[in-house]
C-alpha cells in the first residue's frame, strides 16, 4: 500500500490512531451523566411508588363515569336510580317497582356484564355534602338537591358536584 492510500483512509501523517477508536465519552461527561440520573431518581421515583394517587384519580374518574350512567340509565327506564354512597365505595341500583322506596335491584354494567359497583382503594377517602349515603336520580333523571361528593387520597382530591333539577354532573379535580 503506497502512502498516499494511508493518508486517503486517515493513517497518514499527524494521526495517532484511526477516527473510530477516539469516539468516546470522557470521564467527566460519565459523571455529568449519573448525577443527573441520581437528581432525577429522587423526585421521579417516589411518586411512581405511592398508588395512593392513582387510586384517588382512578376512582373519582369511575364515580364521575357511574353518576353519568345512573343519569342516563333513570332517563332510558323510566325508574328511579340510586348511587349508594358507602364507605366502602359506590353501587348503583334501581327502584323495584319504578317508584321511590326500594332499590333492590342492581344496576347491571353493559361492559361486564357484573353489577355497577365499585370499591375504595386503600388510602383513599370520600364525603358527602350535604352528610348523605346516597344520589337518587328520577325518570327524568333530576336530583331533589344539590350534592357534592369529595374523593381524596394521596396528593389528588377532587370533587364532583349533581345539580338539583338536571342532575347535571360537573368536577373538579
Amino acid at each position: 500500500m503506497s502512502l498516499n492510500g494511508n493518508r486517503a483512509k486517515g493513517l497518514g501523517r499527524g494521526r495517532s490512531s484511526p477516527p473510530f477508536l477516539s469516539s468516546g465519552v470522557t470521564l467527566t461527561e460519565l459523571v455529568l451523566i449519573m448525577i443527573l440520573v441520581a437528581i432525577l431518581s429522587l423526585f421521579i421515583l417516589p411518586r411512581l411508588f405511592d398508588l395512593t394517587d392513582f387510586g384517588a384519580h382512578g376512582y373519582f374518574d369511575s364515580l364521575d363515569a357511574a353518576l353519568g350512567y345512573a343519569r342516563k340509565e333513570a332517563i332510558t327506564s323510566e325508574c328511579p336510580v340510586q348511587v349508594s354512597l358507602a364507605s366502602g365505595g359506590y353501587a348503583l341500583a334501581q327502584a323495584s317497582q319504578c317508584t321511590n322506596g326500594s332499590y333492590s335491584i342492581p344496576v347491571v354494567n353493559a361492559a361486564t356484564g357484573h353489577p355497577y359497583a365499585t370499591t375504595l382503594p386503600s388510602g383513599v377517602a370520600q364525603s358527602t355534602n350535604p352528610a348523605t349515603s346516597s344520589i337518587v336520580f328520577d325518570a327524568t333523571g333530576s336530583t331533589p338537591a344539590t350534592e357534592t361528593v369529595t374523593v381524596s387520597g394521596g396528593g389528588f382530591s377532587g370533587m364532583l358536584t349533581v345539580y338539583a333539577g338536571t342532575g347535571f354532573v360537573s368536577h373538579s379535580p
